[in-house]
């Protein structure tokens, strides 16, 4: 595991009105390179957090977790 340099948000507004938040975090590998992984996550009011109950009945056993 790396260890993380910065970490950068940006707000996303759609047509719809949905609210977003774009962050990249810089990350430094032990191997002396810099990673960017990017992730999305809803900042809409009214946005709840899906419980772990939820997660598991909405997978799909055969495949991988993709929530």
């Amino acid at each position: 595991m790396g260890a993380i340099i910065d970490s950068h948000k940006t707000s996303i507004k759609t047509d719809d009105g949905n609210v977003y938040v774009r962050r990249v975090t810089t990350v430094l590998c032990p191997n002396g390179k810099y990673r960017y992984p990017v992730d999305y996550y809803d900042a809409t009011p009214g946005a709840v957090k899906v419980s772990r109950e939820e997660r598991e009945r909405l997978e799909i056993p055969v495949y991988e977790k993709l929530i």
